[in-house]
């Protein structure tokens, strides 16, 4: 007699399992090996380092004293058409406002800066101011003042519109320090 694959209840035998190796027991863990408590040569401890320095606030200034920035008032006859820059800016202002500058010093704030020009735009300045002379004639004419360049140069901002309008430098004086001047 022949013997079926089936078996008697008519399923499929299953395949032998494949062959495992024996179990002997639990096997002996490798021990690893402690790593020393110092930092690897190409890390360094961040917290051993002191802090940074926490940069200061910009230099505010609110006000100037008229001896200290050379403050002094300049007769119009000394410039000239071809005036070349020098080493002060011009105020060109009305003369009840240049008495108060040379007598209690210059008041700045960002909000209200005084505007100034180098040595050339004084006269498109002055003639600018002077067109308008019933108004400034209260206040006793247009005065010009000058103060020294280096003493405020890291308190002034450009004025692109005076600059664009005179064909010359023009600045504001706001009183807040930049680190890098003009």
């Amino acid at each position: 007699m022949t013997r079926s694959r089936r078996n008697e209840t008519g399923e499929l035998p299953l395949p032998y399992p494949p062959a495992t190796p024996r179990d002997n027991g639990p096997h002996p863990k490798k021990r690893k090996t402690r790593q020393p408590d110092t930092p690897p040569a190409g890390q360094e401890d961040l917290f051993a380092r002191p802090l940074p320095p926490v940069a200061a606030p910009p230099r505010r200034v609110t006000h100037l004293d008229a001896a200290e920035v050379g403050l002094s008032f300049v007769p119009l006859r000394q410039f000239g058409p071809a005036d070349a820059t020098d080493g002060f800016f011009y105020i060109v202002t009305t003369m009840l406002q240049a008495d108060s500058m040379l007598a209690n010093g210059i008041a700045i704030s960002p909000r209200a800066p005084v505007p100034l020009t180098e040595r050339p735009g004084v006269m498109a300045w002055y003639a600018d101011m002077s067109e308008d002379m019933d108004a400034i004639a209260d206040e006793g004419g247009v005065a010009i003042l000058r103060l020294r360049r280096f003493m405020v140069n890291d308190l002034v901002e450009n004025d692109p519109d005076h600059t664009r309008a005179y064909g010359v430098p023009c600045y504001f004086l706001t009183g807040v320090a930049r680190s890098a001047p003009i």
